[in-house]
């Protein structure tokens, strides 16, 4: 019981830092903040929100916004994804990018928070399950042997589930 009130913990504190980034959103242009956050592994929650540029291609989407921000704070490995915003859903670039980052069994909280009302609702998924073939860049053999290779803990993964 208190591994799960734990979780329940991590995952609500996930929740709402990707609140409180939604509320840093710089969105002049569309008018739709979103906020993200990520989990690692060992605990830690990096915050992210969409930042636009009057050159609409420079604009910078939540998620990635996250999970670059753990990347260049040493994070090795995602857990959860948390993403806010009215009806917020990740973008074809943001799916990849977490499916780059996590594993097949990441916890995707997609938390859709009506901005009139402030409530949630929280659809609970996996990063596989929102881009099943996604391009996977260990299975091309893009990747060389790195020992800051990110992906390093997936395949450690997926090696321990083939040989149950």
């Amino acid at each position: 019981m208190a591994k799960t009130q734990k979780a329940a913990r991590a995952v609500e504190r996930l929740i709402e830092t990707a609140v409180q980034a939604q509320k840093r959103a710089y969105c002049p242009y569309s008018r739709y903040p979103v906020g993200a956050a990520v989990i690692t592994d060992g605990g830690r929650v990096f915050p992210g929100c969409n930042v636009e540029n009057a050159s609409y291609g420079l604009a910078m989407c939540a998620e990635r916004s996250a999970i670059y921000h753990a990347v260049a704070s040493g994070a090795d490995s995602i857990a959860a994804v948390a993403v806010v915003g009215a009806a917020a859903k990740p973008c074809g670039a943001c799916r990849q990018v977490m499916f780059e980052f996590s594993d097949k069994d990441t916890a995707l909280y997609l938390v859709d928070l009506n901005p009139t009302t402030g409530r949630r609702k929280t659809l609970k998924t996996t990063v596989w399950k929102l881009l099943p073939l996604a391009f996977d860049p260990l299975a091309s053999g893009l990747l060389p042997a790195n020992p800051r290779n990110l992906l390093r803990s997936r395949a450690a993964k997926t090696k321990k589930r083939s040989r149950r």
